[in-house]
């Protein structure tokens, strides 16, 4: 009879740790679709202000900050500089997400993207 009620606890503790699982990787993944969305965020700056330029930059940290919980950075070899209309702008958007309800340390992504400058 007592085995019984041991097994009973492993299964209820197994059971949610699954649980637990599940939502922590849907949790990530919610988070790491908004990569795409900050992307189309970076893409429109580079559009509209001729490049990655220090006022671009700036209203990306802001959009960061203010809709991401500042998870997102942008890397390029042409930050702060305005380009040529035409001119393709390649960046690299670093994101750190936090894994929840586990202890494990921040996961850095870095996905590639370009766009082009629209500013004559």
């Amino acid at each position: 009879m007592q085995e019984q009620t041991v097994s009973e606890f492993v299964k209820w503790f197994i059971g949610l740790i699954l649980i637990f699982g599940m939502v922590s990787i849907a949790l990530f993944l919610y988070q790491f679709q908004d990569i795409n969305t900050y992307k189309q965020q970076v893409n429109y700056q580079i559009e509209r202000q001729g490049g990655l330029t220090k006022e671009a930059i700036a209203a990306l940290k802001k959009e960061s900050e203010d809709n991401y919980n500042g998870r997102y950075t942008i890397k390029s070899d042409k930050l702060n500089q305005k380009v040529q209309f035409g001119e393709q702008v390649d960046y690299t958007v670093v994101s750190k997400i936090t894994v929840y309800l586990f202890d494990i340390p921040e996961v850095t992504i870095e996905q590639a993207g370009s766009g082009v400058s629209q500013v004559r």
